[in-house]
């Protein structure tokens, strides 16, 4: 439902129900308030893992992009300094500091 609902949105200019949204196109509803705490969330995952995934599931999608580009983004993001950080914060059991590198 989710590029059904965008291409709809884009094509025909109609706005929807947020409760309509839910079916695929959204995740959550809320205000603005927790959208910001939600973005806040996500902004502490890492950010080399996120690339590798949006690199597979575009895809997956059907975007063009090769195979070796989602493998080299996966070994990247396994191999960096953020990576390395993640473990240690694991086992420290303390949230972790990403940086991208």
């Amino acid at each position: 439902a989710g590029w059904s609902a965008a291409r709809y949105m884009l094509l025909s200019a109609q706005p929807m129900l947020a409760q309509d949204l839910l079916g695929g196109f959204v995740h959550r509803l809320g205000t603005v308030d927790d959208a910001m705490t939600w973005a806040q969330e996500m902004s502490q995952l890492a950010p080399l893992t996120i690339r590798a995934h949006k690199k597979a599931l575009e895809r997956l999608g059907g975007m063009e992009i090769s195979m070796q580009e989602v493998e080299q983004a996966r070994l990247a993001a396994w191999a960096s300094e953020d990576a390395a950080e993640g473990r240690q914060a694991f086992l420290e059991k303390r949230p972790p500091k990403f940086t991208g590198q």
